[in-house]
C-alpha cells in the first residue's frame, strides 16, 4: 500500500514538473508570426452600382381640348419619323386653312394691282405737282404787285378828286355868297369850308407821304408820286382859297372879287374834271388786278386738280402698303391655321416603337394628358447610380459589364460615356449619402442583345479599373490602425518593428501603401496582435 502511494506521488510530481516546464517555456518563448513581402504591382479597383435602362421617349399630348377621331397605331408598332399616330377633330381647322389661303391669294392680287397703279401714276403726278406749284406762286406774286399798284393809284386819285371837289364847292359857295351878299351865316359857312379844306389838305399830305414811301420801296411809279404831290398842292391851294374867301366874305364882296370868284369856280370845275379823268384811268390798274386774280385762280384750280391727283397717288400707295400688310397678316393666319391643323394631327417625332397607348377613338383629349409614348430604337443607354466613395475608378471610356435579373449568368458589354457634373442625395431624405449618375453607352452591344434591354429595366453594372501600374502593395491583414493612424509590423532579424505607413486604396486582398514601406520588406500578416515595438518573434511560413 505504501509502495503504491509512493509511486502515485512520484508520478504526480513528475507531471507537475513537466507542466511547469511547459508553462515556463510558453511564457518565455517568442511569439510566432506569419509574414509576407511588400511587392510592386498594379492598383486595380472593382466597383459596382445599380442602374436603369433609359432611352429617348416622347410623350405625345394634345395641343388643346379635342375629341380623338382616329388612332393609327397600337402598342409595340414600329413608326417612322413623322408617321401618323392619332388625329383630333380637324374639320374646322381645315376650313380655316382653306379660307386663309383664299384670302391671302385675293389680297396678293390686290397688292399687285395697287403697286402697278402706283408705279404708273406716281412720277407723272409729281412732275405736274411741281409745275402747278411754280405757276401758282408766280401768279400770286403778280396779283400782289397789281393790287398794291392799283390801291396806291386809287388812293392818290381819290384824294385828288376829293380835293378838287372840295375846292370847286368852296369856290362855288364863295361865288354864291359874293353874288348874294355877305351874311353872317355865310361867314360861318366859309369858316366851315376852311376847316374842310384844311382836313382835305391833311389827308392829301398823308397820301403823299404814303406815296413817297411806296415810291422809295419801288411799289409805285413816279407818275403816281407826282399825282399825289399835285393832289397835296391842290388841297393846299384849296385851303388858301378858302381862307381868302372867308376873309373876303368877312370884308364884303366887291365886283372884282365876284369876277375872281367866278374864274376860280371855273378853274375848280376844270380841276374836278381832270381829277375825275384821272380816277377813271385807275380802271386800267383794276383791270390788271382782275386779270392777275383770274390767272391766280386758274393756277390754283390747276394745282388743286394736281393735288387731287397726288392724293389719289398717295391713296394708291396707301392701298399698296395696306395690301402688303394684309398679305403678311393673311400669310401669318395661313401659317397659324396650318400649324393648328398640324398640331391636331399628331405625328411621331422620331422613329421607333409605340411604347404606350392611352386613348381610343372617341376619347376626349386635353393638354398635358399623354395620348401615346414613342420610344426611339437603337438609342437606349443605362444610367447607373454610383456612390460617391466608389467614384475614383469610374472614368469615361472604361469597359463595364451589365447584368440583368432576367438573364442570369449573362454579362452584356457597356462603356462609361460620361459622368454627371453634380452629386445628388441618394434618397429623398437627405442622410448625407450621395450618388453620381453615370451614363453607360451600349454601342458595343450586339443589336439583338441591345433590344433585350428594354427601357425601365433595373440592371446591375460592374467595372474594374487600373488606377496605377506599379505601387507598393501589402495584404490587407498587414495594415492595422489606431488613434495614431495606419501602421504595419516589419519583421527583420527576429524582431517585429512597428512602422507608420500612409495607406491608400484597398484593391481586393491588397492595400496600397503610399509611404513608409518599400517593396521587398517583410511585414507580419498574422499573429501580430498585441506585439510591442521591437518584440522578438518566430517566423512561420509566409503567404
Amino acid at each position: 500500500m505504501n509502495a503504491r502511494r509512493a509511486a502515485w506521488i512520484g508520478a504526480a510530481l513528475v507531471a507537475c514538473v513537466a507542466t511547469g516546464w511547459a508553462i515556463w517555456r510558453a511564457r518565455t518563448a517568442p511569439p510566432e508570426v506569419e509574414v509576407a513581402r511588400a511587392r510592386l504591382g498594379p492598383l486595380a479597383m472593382d466597383w459596382s452600382a445599380t442602374g436603369y435602362v433609359e432611352c429617348r421617349t416622347a410623350r405625345v399630348t394634345a395641343p388643346d381640348v379635342g375629341r380623338v377621331v382616329a388612332v393609327a397605331v397600337r402598342e409595340g408598332d414600329a413608326v417612322e419619323p413623322g408617321a401618323l399616330l392619332a388625329r383630333l377633330t380637324t374639320a374646322a381647322n381645315s376650313a380655316a386653312v382653306a379660307a386663309a389661303v383664299d384670302s391671302r391669294r385675293a389680297v396678293e392680287a390686290q397688292a399687285r394691282a395697287a403697286l402697278a397703279a402706283y408705279a404708273e401714276a406716281g412720277p407723272a403726278q409729281r412732275a405736274q405737282e411741281r409745275a402747278a406749284a411754280a405757276e401758282t406762286a408766280a401768279a400770286g406774286a403778280r396779283l400782289a404787285q397789281a393790287r398794291a399798284a392799283a390801291a396806291s393809284e386809287a388812293r392818290m386819285a381819290a384824294a385828288g378828286l376829293q380835293a378838287a371837289r372840295a375846292e370847286a364847292e368852296a369856290t362855288a359857295a364863295v361865288l354864291r355868297e359874293l353874288e348874294a351878299g355877305t351874311r353872317p351865316e355865310q361867314v360861318a359857312q366859309a369858316a366851315a369850308r376852311v376847316d374842310s379844306a384844311r382836313a382835305a389838305l391833311t389827308q392829301a399830305a398823308a397820301e403823299h407821304g404814303r406815296a413817297s414811301t411806296l415810291y422809295r420801296e419801288g411799289a409805285i411809279a413816279l407818275q403816281a408820286l407826282q399825282r399825289s404831290a399835285e393832289a397835296r398842292d391842290q388841297a393846299r391851294a384849296a385851303l388858301a382859297a378858302g381862307l381868302a374867301a372867308h376873309e373876303e366874305l368877312r370884308r364884303g364882296p366887291r365886283p372884282e372879287q365876284i369876277a375872281a370868284a367866278r374864274a376860280k369856280r371855273e378853274a375848280a370845275r376844270r380841276q374836278v374834271e381832270a381829277a375825275e379823268g384821272r380816277l377813271a384811268g385807275i380802271e386800267a390798274a383794276r383791270l390788271r388786278v382782275t386779270e392777275a386774280g383770274a390767272a391766280l385762280r386758274a393756277a390754283r384750280a390747276t394745282q388743286a386738280r394736281v393735288e387731287a391727283g397726288i392724293r389719289h397717288v398717295a391713296g394708291l400707295r396707301s392701298q399698296w402698303h395696306a395690301a402688303r400688310a394684309r398679305v403678311a397678316q393673311d400669310a401669318a393666319l395661313v401659317r397659324q391655321a396650318d400649324a393648328a391643323l398640324r398640331e391636331r394631327t399628331l405625328r411621331a417625332p422620331f422613329g421607333g416603337h409605340v411604347g404606350r397607348r392611352f386613348v381610343d377613338p372617341g376619347d376626349l383629349a386635353s393638354p398635358g394628358q399623354p395620348l401615346l409614348t414613342v420610344v426611339e430604337d437603337g438609342r437606349n443607354w443605362v444610367t447607373a447610380e454610383v456612390d460617391e466613395q466608389d467614384l475614383a475608378p469610374v472614368t469615361p471610356g472604361a469597359r463595364i459589364g451589365i447584368h440583368l435579373p432576367a438573364y442570369v449568368g449573362r454579362e452584356f458589354p457597356g462603356e462609361v460615356e460620361r459622368l454627371a457634373p453634380q452629386a445628388v442625395p441618394q434618397t429623398e431624405v437627405r442622410t448625407g449619402a450621395r450618388i453620381v449618375r453615370v451614363r453607360v453607352s451600349l454601342r458595343r452591344m450586339a443589336p439583338a442583345d441591345r433590344r433585350r434591354l428594354r427601357p425601365g429595366m433595373e440592371v446591375y453594372v460592374t467595372g474594374r479599373a487600373v488606377l496605377a501600374r506599379a505601387v507598393v502593395l501589402v495584404q490587407n491583414e498587414a495594415v492595422m490602425t489606431d488613434r495614431g493612424g495606419s501602421f504595419v509590423y516589419v519583421v527583420a532579424n527576429g524582431r517585429a518593428r512597428r512602422r507608420p505607413v500612409a495607406a491608400g486604396y484597398v484593391s481586393g486582398p491588397d492595400t496600397e501603401i503610399r509611404g513608409g514601406l518599400r517593396a521587398g520588406e517583410r511585414v507580419a500578416v498574422a499573429g501580430a496582435e498585441g506585439l510591442a515595438d521591437g518584440a522578438r518573434v518566430t517566423v512561420r511560413s509566409g503567404r
